[in-house]
């Protein structure tokens, strides 16, 4: 029934679910991250994508397993997140000679999302998804409701326009 109704755009059965289920979807996060501030994030990510993907809900199974697909999900698009920012991170500190000013890697940065920022929103929401948060062709075009063809063209152009913006 609760299912049924945010399925069909209720929302005060949603924030009487989000009242309900707050604290425990908070505490999953909090045991996996043991950070406040990311388990808080996380849990607003979470009820942010239960609204905005309540058209798949399944109404034959109970909102708590369907919520805690949408954490489970949740948590490890963030963990994927922070492997690739920690990877990229380390790239370029090992690129970058020791005698090299501080400052270099701020302009650097700084240059890189310049250069993201001149990308069509689209274009530059598949290519940061995909280079930047290690998502799949396929994940994105689920995630964006596109096709996969759509997000390998999105791929290829920013590629192209970035190298022309050295």
């Amino acid at each position: 029934m609760i299912v049924l109704a945010i399925k069909q755009g209720n929302e005060s059965q949603f924030e009487t679910s989000y009242m309900v289920w707050h604290s425990k979807v908070y505490l999953y996060f909090y045991q996996k991250t043991r950070s406040i501030y990311m388990a808080e994030e996380l849990v607003q990510l979470t009820f942010i994508k239960l609204w905005n993907f309540r058209h798949t809900l399944d109404e034959a199974l109970p909102l708590e397993a369907q919520l805690f697909t949408i954490a489970r999900t949740t948590l490890l698009d963030y963990l994927k997140k922070q492997a690739n920012q920690q990877r990229l991170l380390k790239a370029v500190k090992e690129e970058t000679p020791q005698q090299v000013d501080p400052s270099w890697e701020f302009d650097y940065l700084k240059r890189i999302h310049a250069s993201l920022n001149a990308l069509p929103p689209i274009r530059k929401q598949v290519f940061e998804l995909n280079r930047l948060e290690g998502f799949s062709n396929r994940e994105i075009a689920e995630k964006l409701a596109i096709s996969i063809r759509t997000v390998e063209k999105h791929i290829s152009l920013a590629i192209k326009q970035l190298k022309l913006l050295r």
